[in-house]
């Protein structure tokens, strides 16, 4: 897995590309801000989700030019099903769970 910072927040947020290979997980993480997720090129599973009150959520699938919204206290893993590029605004940053 690549990332690149785009952009650092002033209130700890982040704006980042991900360049995930073909079978590559990112592992189990939180957004206390949210998180916004485009998918640029390839195929992505948000996958292992559970909201704020630690209720599972549905997986993900999501193909280019898709778009996904993570609410604030969501927790999830990332799947790359083929090689995938994908933007991230995570307002509130990453935090490990």
């Amino acid at each position: 897995m690549e990332l690149s910072v785009l952009r650092a927040h002033p209130d700890g947020g982040l704006t980042f590309l991900v360049r995930m290979r073909e079978g590559a997980r990112a592992e189990r993480h939180g957004h206390p801000g949210g998180e916004e997720t485009y998918v640029l090129t390839g195929k992505l599973r948000i996958d292992r989700r559970v909201d704020a009150s630690n209720e599972p959520q549905p997986d993900a699938t999501l193909s280019a030019g898709e778009y996904f919204f993570a609410p604030v206290g969501e927790v999830h893993e990332g799947f790359a099903v083929e090689e995938t590029t994908f933007l991230v605004v995570a307002p509130g940053g990453i935090a490990r769970p």
